[in-house]
């Protein structure tokens, strides 16, 4: 009887160190910031040995090894690094690359994109498996539905603005997103109205006639657009049709973080919705105090901000 007893905790001795060793092991590189913010949510980062270029920002120590863009992976530079897991979204690739790793061995793994908060909590189910953190996967899940409701059920506007989320440069045509985009989820959590989303599906090119006819209230661009230009009046400058519009009159061409927007809606995501509505209720707030201390003034223009999350 003993013997078996000794036999058994020996057994399961064994079996609870190889599943240590093997998640000591794992050696998992994050293509998309959707993916890196989960690692480190779920305080699972130490399983990480490098990030791409989207999740710079979780890599200001320079802990983990920097890729390239995530759909844009070198298969040599991925070897490299002896990874056990490559994990993204969709958007990651190109498919040579996934192809080579994935006959080397290398756990290739796509977590689901989307942009509901189903759709996040299945990727945070995915990853949480991944790394055994399953714990902490479900108070982020309580937490992410706890911030979008209280999102919803937040009404600081009086009216609600017309926001337009562009792709801007001067390399390539203006490109709009419409339904189905994580920027139009964002848009509508922070209480805004997206006036492309009865327009176009997804990210599309728009002409400049198509975009002054929606009247943007304003007009959002990821920060690496808005960069070159750094300041609303000199993208204006460059893009004089924007001036058309109310945002591009008044200045109000606000630089938003691309990394909430990619991969799908995220945790980042909802930072940002909160972060832009704060912002328009804010500058609401200064307009209805200008027209109450100057009733026979014009309204007076708004200076463009950086939002960051």
């Amino acid at each position: 009887m003993k013997k078996s007893i000794i036999g058994i905790s020996v057994v399961m001795s064994l079996s609870m160190l190889l599943s240590f060793t093997a998640a000591a092991e794992s050696r998992m590189i994050s293509a998309g910031s959707s993916v890196t913010e989960l690692f480190f949510a779920l305080n699972a980062q130490d399983n990480l040995v490098a990030v791409d270029v989207t999740s710079k920002h979780f890599n200001k120590q320079g802990k983990f090894a920097q890729l390239g863009y995530h759909r844009q992976l070198s298969a040599e530079g991925l070897m490299a690094l002896a990874p056990t897991y490559l994990i993204g979204s969709d958007e990651m690739g190109p498919n040579s690359t996934l192809d080579l790793l994935t006959a080397s061995n290398v756990k290739v793994i796509t977590v689901p994109s989307g942009n509901t908060l189903a759709d996040l909590d299945k990727r945070i189910d995915v990853i949480a498996e991944l790394t055994h953190s399953q714990v902490q996967a479900k108070q982020v899940k309580r937490q992410a539905k706890q911030a979008i409701l209280a999102l919803k059920k937040s009404t600081p506007l009086t009216d609600k603005p017309s926001v337009l989320f562009l792709m801007i440069s001067k390399d390539r045509a203006v490109t709009a997103a419409g339904k189905n985009t994580s920027i139009d989820e964002i848009i509508t959590l922070s209480g805004a109205v997206n006036p492309a989303n009865s327009v176009i599906e997804s990210y599309k090119p728009l002409s400049y006639e198509a975009i002054i006819q929606l009247q943007p209230d304003y007009i959002l661009v990821s920060d690496r657009d808005f960069l070159p230009y750094g300041s609303a009046d000199k993208l204006s400058q460059d893009f004089p049709l924007l001036k058309a519009t109310p945002a591009g009159a008044k200045g109000q061409i606000v630089a938003v973080q691309g990394s909430a927007l990619i991969g799908g809606f995220g945790l980042e995501s909802i930072a940002l919705a909160k972060t832009l509505q704060l912002h328009y209720s804010q500058l609401q707030s200064q307009l209805q105090s200008q027209l109450q201390s100057q009733p026979q003034s014009q309204p007076q223009s708004q200076s463009q901000t950086h939002v960051q999350d």
